[in-house]
C-alpha cells in the first residue's frame, strides 16, 4: 500500500461514516447557500436602477404596507405570532405585485407596542429571539419563492433603543449583523435602514449603520434609507453604501408626482435609484394606476402606502403586476425620463434616444407619438395598462422628426407603447 492510500485509509477510519456524511452536508450547504442569479442587486453600470444578478431588468411595484406585517396576530408565549402573514403572501402571489414594506423594530418609539420587536421577552438586553427569526424565515422563504421583495426596514420612525450618538455600539452592531446573517440568503431582499430617519438618527449614524449592513451582507443586497416628506437626498448622494432613496412625498396629483420624480431623478445624477415608497391617499382603481404609472415613467419604483394586502382589492394588486410585467419586458433600465420628446397625445416619455422609447398616456386623445426620432424601421408593442392586453406591430416605417401612430382598436385609451428601432 502506498503512502497516499495509507493516509486515506487512516482518515476514513478516523472520521467514520457519520463524519463523511457531515462533511458532505457542509459542502452542499456551502455550494447552495446564498441567492442565485435572480438576486436583486444595485446595477453598477446604471446605479439609477436595480437589476437581477444575471443581468435581467428588475422593476418593483406593489404594497407599501402593512408596516406591522411581522407582528400581526396573537402573541404566543415563545414570542412568535399567530397571524395572517401566509394568507397575505398567498393573496399577493400570482398578481405580479412584488413587494411588502415591513419593519423589524416598531417598539421603543415607533408605531407599534412594546412587543413589536424580535428580542427574547421583548427585552433588547436579552438579545434576539431565534424562534422569532425562525418564524420570519418561513414567511420570507415563501415571499422569496414567489418573487415578492422583502423590503426590510430595520427601524420604524422615532425608534431609539441604543443612545450612542453618531456611533453604532456593540449591541446595535450585534443586532444588525444577526438580522443580516439570518436573512441575507434571500434573492428578493432590500435593506432599508429606517423610516423617517431624521426623527431619531443623525446622518453619520445612518451612514455607519449602512456600513455595518454592507460588512455583514455577503451578497451585497441593495441598501436604502427613507426620509421625512421631501425630495432632497444630498446628504447620502455620494454615500457608497446607500443605493436607494426611499421617498416620502405626500401629494396625490399624478402629473405633480411625475414631475417631482423627474426632478429628483435629475438631482440624483445617476448616483442612486428612486423608490416612491410613501404618499398618502392614492385611492384605488384607475386613479391608483395613473399615479403608479406617473411615478414609474418619472424613473422611480413604486410602493403604495395603505395597500395593506388584506383589504386591498385584488384588481389593484394586478394593476401593479401589469406595470411590473410591462417594464420588465423592455429595456427601461437603459432609459431616462425624456418628456421633451413627447409628441401628439403622449403624456410621458422614457427614452434611450435613437434606440428605444416608452411613450405613455393615461387618457389618450388622438395618436401617440415621439419627437426627434431617427428615420428607420421600428417595432411597436402596444400595452393596455388597464387590462394588460398587448398588440405587436413590426417593421413600422418612421420618417425623421416628429412621428405619431394610431393605436390598435383593441387597446384602450390608458396606454403605453414600447418603441424599438430595428433598422434604417
Amino acid at each position: 500500500m502506498n503512502l497516499t492510500r495509507m493516509l486515506l485509509a487512516g482518515f476514513l477510519t478516523y472520521v467514520g461514516a457519520a463524519g463523511l456524511q457531515a462533511m458532505a452536508q457542509l459542502k452542499e450547504a456551502a455550494t447552495s447557500a446564498g441567492p442565485e442569479g435572480s438576486q436583486i442587486i444595485a446595477d453598477a453600470e446604471h446605479p439609477q436602477w436595480l437589476k437581477h444578478k444575471d443581468g435581467r431588468p428588475f422593476f418593483m411595484c406593489g404594497p407599501g404596507d402593512p408596516e406591522d406585517f411581522l407582528y400581526r396576530g396573537t402573541l404566543n408565549p415563545d414570542g412568535t405570532r399567530d397571524g395572517d402573514q401566509m394568507a397575505l403572501i398567498s393573496k399577493l402571489k400570482g398578481t405580479g405585485a412584488n413587494c411588502i414594506y415591513l419593519m423589524a423594530l416598531r417598539s421603543h418609539g415607533g408605531d407599534g407596542d412594546k412587543t413589536h420587536n424580535p428580542f427574547v421577552d421583548n427585552d433588547p438586553r436579552k438579545g434576539v429571539n431565534p424562534k422569532v427569526l425562525d418564524q420570519w424565515e418561513t414567511w420570507f422563504a415563501q415571499m422569496d419563492k414567489s418573487g415578492i421583495v422583502i423590503y426590510f426596514f430595520i427601524y420604524d420612525d422615532a425608534v431609539r433603543i441604543w443612545s450612542t450618538g453618531d456611533a453604532v455600539g456593540n449591541q446595535e452592531k450585534d443586532f444588525i449583523h444577526a438580522l443580516v446573517n439570518r436573512f441575507e440568503h434571500h434573492a428578493n431582499l432590500i435593506w432599508c435602514i429606517a423610516e423617517e430617519y431624521q426623527e431619531r438618527l443623525s446622518v453619520e449614524r445612518v451612514k455607519r449603520i449602512a456600513a455595518e449592513i454592507r460588512a455583514a451582507d455577503d451578497y451585497d443586497h441593495p441598501i436604502a434609507v427613507h426620509k421625512l416628506n421631501g425630495l432632497a437626498f444630498s446628504e447620502f448622494a455620494d454615500e457608497p453604501n446607500i443605493d436607494q432613496f426611499a421617498i416620502q412625498y405626500n401629494i396625490t396629483d399624478a402629473d405633480a408626482l411625475h414631475k417631482a420624480m423627474v426632478n429628483t431623478w435629475k438631482q440624483a445624477e445617476g448616483r442612486y435609484n428612486l423608490n416612491m415608497s410613501e404618499a398618502k391617499d392614492w385611492g384605488t382603481g384607475q386613479e391608483l394606476r395613473f399615479r403608479c404609472w406617473a411615478c414609474a415613467m418619472g424613473g422611480a419604483y413604486v410602493m403604495v402606502l395603505g395597500m395593506d394586502i388584506a383589504t386591498t382589492p385584488k384588481s389593484d394588486l394586478e394593476d401593479c403586476g401589469r406595470l411590473v410585467r410591462f417594464f420588465e419586458s423592455t429595456d427601461f433600465d437603459k432609459m431616462s425620463p425624456a418628456d421633451e420628446l413627447r409628441f401628439a397625445g403622449t403624456q410621458y416619455v422614457l427614452a434611450q434616444p435613437g434606440i428605444s422609447y416608452i411613450a405613455y398616456a393615461s387618457q389618450l386623445r388622438g395618436e401617440i407619438g415621439l419627437k426627434n426620432i431617427p428615420p428607420g424601421k421600428y417595432k411597436l408593442r402596444w400595452f393596455d395598462c388597464a387590462t394588460g392586453k398587448e398588440v405587436l406591430q413590426e417593421k413600422v416605417i418612421a420618417a425623421a422628426g416628429g412621428q405619431s401612430w394610431q393605436k390598435p382598436d383593441s387597446i384602450g385609451d390608458e396606454i403605453a407603447v414600447y418603441v424599438q428601432r430595428i433598422g434604417q
